[in-house]
This record gives structure tokens, sequence and C-alpha cells, in this order.
């Protein structure tokens, strides 16, 4: 029998439920994902996660791709909840989980208001996961590290350093260079103030900082009266850039109390970086008159602007889920995979996807393999027009900040100097402008060939008044002085008077005839006359310099003391009769013992006490022992004054006498002089009080041969005579620098200020007066001071390390001297002793002689002769 053929209906009819049933597949791929919530951000996150799963699910065409939700929430109370909940999802077959790990939860669905919950820390996983998808929404916290074992994790929170780097890049886009920094720790931009700062510090920013003052633990209770006067802190220190790290309701309060402070005008501007605040939260209808400027950081605006930027990251990572999940349909769709496959294969196509969500573009394709960090953050820059905000640019964390202001520049920059470029000349003088130490070798041109107190006074004065400069340094150019035939100047005064120049760059003492041609800026430092003289050597220590603790007097005395304790003691062993004589005569005590204490003995006793070696013998009886007792007593202070004094007297330098002040110069015989153009020498001509009456008087009768023209003589004169400088401030330093047989002495007399000299009627001299007032109340001159002014020196440090406390062979010379002195006499001395004893011996040898040639004795012994044997 042949083989029964099916109707050809009913083969077509079992191919076409083959293809319908495969259609099906690919058009309608079910994915399940596991969503994770940390306490409390279920209810604020998880109907935002529903809604958007559940609009891209409906708006995809082909391939059709549907979500099923497992939600759960941990309290975060046990060890390791969330690596608990991976193992429960993956127990359910559900390899992609979306972790909502918020520390800040919002609990209002006005959105004013934030409140705390807790962050829930990581551990290692006992399982493998290796196929899991964990897209992880959290703010970045060290101690919270991602377990290694756990498929792929995607992180995508803006890390500090990114929120830190979008500041500093805005700063620097507006020309900032100081600022006032307001934060409160519970903002998102607060984690970001560490790294900021030290950016800043980098980049020479003046930036203080200043904690919002809150009530209690709450994040939203602003202590008012405290932060009004935190704010009229920042008025009083006339600085205009505030930045503003806060919570959308405490910038509120922070702006409602600058408006009660008329600090919300034209003359400020305020960077608000609260990354949590939606632009609906901050009103600026109130403002809309004022001027005032603001700019305001947010996440892609286009896409709307009432959604805070943590809620805006957790709905890019569903989205990033979903997308995961198209690509993957689509990878079925082509034969590549089953459907059932495709259920924990989403992590293989992760880097694949590119979208434009909530935070603008969304890719993960430039991170690492492991654990991805999205790097590609987008913030739109924001700025006021009234009670708008206007988008004006883009921050990335590839290209920085774009911005394009549409402030006028009068606003940010001052009106007076604002992009003006001045002309200025100045002079190489030590410390004020000199030249870098490798500007040659170096190619630095400019001003960066420079510097100097008013070289760095300079800069950060145009830094904050928003001006350049070009600057002329000349080494040859005076101050300037007044021609007597036609009146005109010369010098910098002079190029000032002519307008060749804006600013001469000098600390030029303040004197009213300059008045007639240039203005003078307020004070920057006091000037006036010193007192050089050659620097006096170190004079030879004297022959008997480890006397001179003592006086002549009291040595003489002592010796006399000496002397006469050693009498009393020897009278006192003759007579009486418990001493070491007495009980001699009695046999109570060997010959020799009773002569202990005669009168060399006893001299030798009492000077043994005085350098500390103990008396030899001592006194036996009563009488004796009480006057031993009150001489080793006046020992003891002796001794111990000496030792207090030596040290000292040794190491004192015998200088040659030292002018310390102009009466002291007006007292001596010393010769003087200063430049003949000084205003000090027509004072001291010219005055009838003393001791200057008589220093003029000396100067009228040197003229020709002490008032000079030119400091170099001068200085040399110094150097090489017994000759006074009296100088000017500009001396002092090349003498502290350079010229170390010099030396300053005295204190610094007849004083001025000394001041910046601009163009007559110029109108920078008062905003160059208020920079430099602000420059004081700062500590800013003091801080130039320290590293300009207040320097030992090269000199000073070389002649410190010579003129230190360790004693020289030279101070005990005299001392060896005497010791040579008693060696020779200790040799004398023995040569005479050997001497005496040998002419002993010889004598003993020749006695000898003759008693051999005598008989010899004999002994009776008995009755009996019998010889002596030796």
């Amino acid at each position: 029998m042949g083989r029964e053929k099916h109707p050809p209906s009913r083969a077509l009819g079992l191919l076409l439920v083959l293809l319908l049933s495969q259609v099906e597949l690919v058009v309608s791929l079910n994915i399940d994902i596991g969503v994770m919530y940390a306490a409390g951000n279920r209810e604020a996150y998880g109907e935002g996660v529903r809604n958007v799963l559940r609009d891209f699910s409906q708006s995809q065409g082909s391939p059709d791709v549907t979500f099923n939700l497992e939600e759960l929430e941990s309290s975060c109370v046990e060890k390791e909840a969330l690596d608990n909940a991976a193992v429960r999802f993956r127990q359910r077959g559900i390899c992609n989980i979306l972790v909502v790990n918020n520390d800040r939860k919002v609990v209002s669905l006005d959105h004013n208001l934030e409140g705390e919950a807790t962050h829930c820390a990581y551990h290692d996983l006992t399982q493998n996961n290796s196929q899991l998808l964990t897209m992880v929404v959290q703010r970045p916290v060290e101690a919270h590290g991602l377990p290694p074992n756990s498929g792929v994790w995607v992180t995508s929170y803006p890390e500090p350093d990114d929120l830190s780097l979008m500041i500093v890049n805005t700063v620097e886009k507006y020309k900032w260079t100081s600022a006032f920094v307001l934060y409160d720790k519970f903002a998102d931009a607060y984690r970001s103030l560490e790294k900021f700062l030290n950016w800043a510090a980098d980049r020479d920013w003046l930036l203080r900082v200043k904690e919002i003052p809150l009530i209690g633990e709450g994040p939203d209770k602003v202590d008012k009266p405290a932060l009004t006067e935190l704010l009229r802190q920042i008025k009083t220190s006339r600085e205009t850039h505030v930045i503003l790290l806060s919570n959308s309701a405490i910038i509120n309060d922070v702006l409602d109390r600058a408006v009660y402070l008329l600090m919300v005008n034209y003359q400020y501007h305020w960077i608000i970086t609260s990354l949590n605040a939606p632009l609906g939260d901050i009103s600026f209808e109130d403002f809309h008159d004022t001027g005032v400027r603001v700019t305001f950081f947010h996440p892609n605006t286009e896409l709307g602007g009432t959604t805070r930027i943590f809620e805006r990251l957790v709905l890019d990572g569903a989205l990033s889920l979903a997308h995961s999940a198209v690509e993957a349909a689509r990878a079925v769709d082509r034969g590549e995979m089953s459907a059932g496959e495709a259920q924990c294969r989403l992590r293989d196509y992760i880097t694949e996807i590119e979208f434009e969500g909530y935070t603008g573009n969304v890719n993960y394709k430039n991170v690492s393999v492991s654990t991805r960090l999205r790097n590609n953050l987008v913030m739109d820059l924001m700025e006021n027009t009234g009670s708008d905000l206007v988008k004006v640019g883009k921050w990335s964390q590839v290209d920085g900040a774009n911005l394009t202001s549409q402030f006028n520049s009068s606003f940010f920059t001052n009106p007076v100097l604002g992009g003006k470029v001045l002309r200025i000349i100045s002079k190489e003088r030590d410390p004020w402008v000199r030249l870098k130490q490798h500007a040659d070798t170096e190619g630095l041109k400019g001003v960066e060939r420079y510097e100097g107190f008013l070289i760095d006074m300079l800069n950060l004065m145009a830094k904050r008044l928003n001006f350049t400069f070009t600057i002329d340094v000349r080494d040859n150019i005076t101050i300037g002085s007044q021609s007597e035939t036609d009146g005109s100047w010369d010098g910098m005064i002079g190029l000032l008077a002519r307008r060749e120049y804006d600013l001469a760059l000098d600390a030029v003492s303040t004197r009213s005839f300059r008045l007639k041609a240039v203005d003078f800026t307020e004070p920057i430092e006091m000037a006036g006359y010193y007192l050089i003289m050659r620097r006096p050597s170190r004079a030879a220590p004297e022959l008997l310099q480890f006397l001179n603790p003592f006086s002549y007097t009291v040595w003489v005395v002592m010796l006399c003391a000496n002397l006469g304790v050693a009498i009393l003691l020897a009278i006192n062993n003759c007579l009486n009769p418990y001493e070491w004589g007495g009980l001699a005569k009695r046999g109570e005590v060997e010959e020799e013992e009773g002569k202990s204490l005669n009168f060399s003995n006893s001299l030798w006793s009492v000077w043994g006490a005085y350098v500390a070696a103990g008396p030899e013998f001592l006194p036996r009886s009563f009488a004796g022992r009480t006057l031993a007792s009150l001489w080793f007593f006046v020992c003891l202070v002796a001794i111990s004054s000496y030792t207090a004094n030596l040290a000292a007297f040794l190491t004192k330098t015998n200088l040659d006498r030292q002018i310390s002040s102009l009466k002291d110069l007006a007292n001596s015989d010393y010769r003087f002089g200063a430049l003949e153009r000084n205003t000090i020498v027509k004072f001291l001509m010219n005055s009838t009080d003393e001791p200057y009456k008589t220093l003029g008087r000396r100067l009228k009768r040197w003229k020709g041969e002490v008032l000079l023209d030119s400091r170099e003589k001068l200085l040399k004169k110094a150097e090489e005579e017994r000759f006074v400088f009296i100088a000017d401030n500009e001396n002092q330093f090349r003498v502290k620098e350079e010229l170390c047989n010099l030396m300053v002495v005295g204190e610094r007399f007849f004083r001025s200020p000394t001041a910046l000299m601009f163009p007559r009627g110029s109108p920078f001299v008062t905003e160059f007066n208020r920079q430099i007032l602000l420059f004081r109340e700062e500590g800013v001159m003091d801080i130039l001071r320290d590293r300009y002014l207040n320097v030992p020196g090269e000199c000073s440090t070389k002649y410190v390390a010579q003129d230190d406390d360790q004693l020289q062979i030279e101070s005990f010379i005299g001392l060896f001297y005497l010791l040579l002195i008693g060696v020779a006499l200790f040799l004398i001395v023995g040569l005479v002793e050997i001497f005496s004893f040998r002419a002993q011996g010889q004598k003993n040898e020749s006695d000898g002689e003759k008693k051999d040639d005598a008989p010899d004795p004999k002994l009776k012994i008995n009755g009996e002769l019998n010889a002596t044997y030796l």
C-alpha cells in the first residue's frame, strides 16, 4: 500500500502554526526585572520606575518587549540586605536587577522636603552570579564597595571629582578669583567640597568657606538669625561672588535673607550647585527687577525641569535595562539565541545601547568591563533673566564647561577697570620687583620674568578687578625730580605726567611736592632711613678672659681669705689641745699626724676646697670644724657663681663700638653721609633741635666729601672706611642679601608711607585704594610682608651660622698659657728633686766605701769570737 498523503491544506496549516508561534516569540519578548529599594526608596521612586517601563513598552514598535517587575524593599538592618535580595531574585530566575540605594529619600509629593534613609552596604555574594546585570543608582560612598562576584554592575551617579570639576570649570569661565562658599552638610554637592577646595588652592583662588547654620539634625531647618549674621559678614567683606552648595528649601531661605540684606542686586553673582533641586522649587519672581546674577546647574532641562537628579538617574537606570532588552530581542530576531536565553543575556548588550535620557545622552561604551561607571554626564548651565532661567551652555565630563553667558560683562567685572589693559612702568628693586632666577634660561617673557611683593599684589588685583597689563621694567630709571627751569618732571613721574603710562609699580615714599604731578594710592608699607656701617669683626679674646666672671677685687679678696683661713687653722693646730698638734704632743697620735694641719698643709687643704678637690685632712677639734664648714660653704657659693658666668664670658664677642641711633652718631667720632638729593639731608641741615643740629652742622662742614650723588659710592665708602651711610629704604635689602660686609644698625627713623603712583586725576586710583584696604583687612598684605620683607637674608644667615654658641680654642688660650707655666714649673721642680736625690745617693755610696776599708767588727758569743755573716 502506498503511503497515505495528507491533504495540502493540513500541511499548510501546520506550517502556518509554526510560523505564527515563531513570530509571536520574536515580537513579544518578556523580560523579568527585579527592583531592590533601600529603606523608603520604593515610596519615592517605585511609581516612576513602573511608569517609565510601561510607557517604554507601549511606545516601542517591533520587536515588542514587555517587562515583569518584582519589587523588594530592605531596611538595610540585616548585614547582607542587598546580597540576600540578589540571591532571592536569582532563585526566581531574575538576572536583571535595578538597585535604588538612596540614603536621602524624597518623602513629600511636592518635592519640597527631603528625609533620611539608610545607605545599604554590599558584601561578597556566596554564589556565582556571573549572569547578573545589576544597575546601581547610588551616591558614591567609599565604605560601600561593589561585590566582585556578581556579574556586570553599572553605577550611574556622578562621582565627587566630577561634581567638583563642574564647579571649577564654571568658576573659571566667569574668571572669578575669590568667593564665599556656603554649604550645608546634607547637600549632594557637599561631597565634592574637599576636592573643589584643593583644586581652588592650586589656582590661588581666595575662598572663604562657611557652613550654613541649621537647627537640630534636620536638613531643612535653618537657623535664620545665625544665617543673617553670616550673610552680614559676607556683605561686610565686600565679596560679591557666592557659591551655594545646598538643597532647594535652604536655597530659598538663604536668598530670602540675602534680599533682606540687599545682597540680591546687580553687584552680586550667585552660583547655585544643588543638583537635587528642581527648577520649580526655586522662585525668582521676587528678584525680577533686582539685576541679580544667578547661575544654576540642572540635568537636561529639555526633558523637563521638575524632576530631581537622583530620580532622573533612577529612571535612566530603568531605561538602560529596557534598551538592553530591545537589543537582546533583536538578537533573538536574528536567530542568535532563543527567547529563553535572552532573559539572562542583557548584560552582553549594555555597552551597545545609547539613548537620550532624563540626564542627557546615556551610554556605557567607554567604561571598564567589570564595574562600569557612567562617565558621560552632562549638566545644563542656566542663568536668570528676570524671573526666568535660560540655558546658556553645558558642562560635560569630557569637554568641561561650554558657556555663553548672557550677563553683560560690566555685571561681573569692575565697571572702571574691567577689560582694561594698563600700561605699567617699573624698576628692578628688591624686594618689590625683581628678576626671577631662571627667567632667561626658561625663556620667560613679560611679567612672568619678575617676582616680588608688588608683582604678587598686582597679579591678585588684576584677577579681582578683571584687567590685564603690560609692564616695562627699566634698570636705571629714577622716581623723578622737577626741573627748576621749565617745571617739567623726569623719571617715572615724568612718564606718568605725560600719560605715557597708567601706573608706576614701585613703592615710592609719599612726598608733598610729588603730589603736583601724580596721585598716590593708599599706603602699602612704611619706609624710612637706616644707618649702614661696616660689619665689625670679632676681636681677639683676652689673654686672661677666663678670669672675667669675677672682678679683680673679688679675686684678691678670695686669695686673702684663703691665706687667712690657712693661718687660723695652723694656729688652732698649735694651741688647741683637741687638734692634731695637741694630740701629738700627748702621744695620742703619731708625730707626723700632728703636722697634718700645720701652715703649709692648711694652706693646701683650703685651696683644695676652691677647686672642689676636697681637703686631705679634716680638723679634729670643734672650733676647727666650725671654721672649715663655713669656709666650705663660701667655696661652694664662689664655685657656683663662677661656673654660671664662665660660659657667658667665654662666648662674649668684643665688638667695635656700634652706632644704633642718630644720637649715638652725633656723640661719636664717625664720619657719616647720605645721598645729596634725599629729604633727610635738608631736614638735618635746617633743624634747630639736638642731635639733628649737630649732625647737620657736620654735614655742612664735610659736604663735598659725604654728600654724594651715587648710592654705590656711599656703600663703598661705608665698606672701606670708618663711615656711616644714612640710607633710604632701598639699600636695606641689598645689605641683607648681597653686601655682607655691611650691616643695618638701629631702628628705622624719619618714617613715611610708600604707595603706588598714578597720573594726576586717574580714574583707577579709587579702585586700587579699595583693593589695598581689602588686602589689609583680609591679611593679604601680612602674607606678602612675611614672604618678601620679613626674611633674614643671605648675609644674616651666613653670620648667624658663624656666630653660634660653640666655644672656640681662642677663648681658652690664656688658660693654656697658665697650664704651660705650671708644666714648666713642674719640670724645674722635678729636675731639682731628681738631681737632689742623685746627689744624696752619691753621698751615701761614698760613705759606704769608707766603711768597707775598716776592719770587720767581731761579735762575742758565749765568750768566743764568731764571724759575722752577711
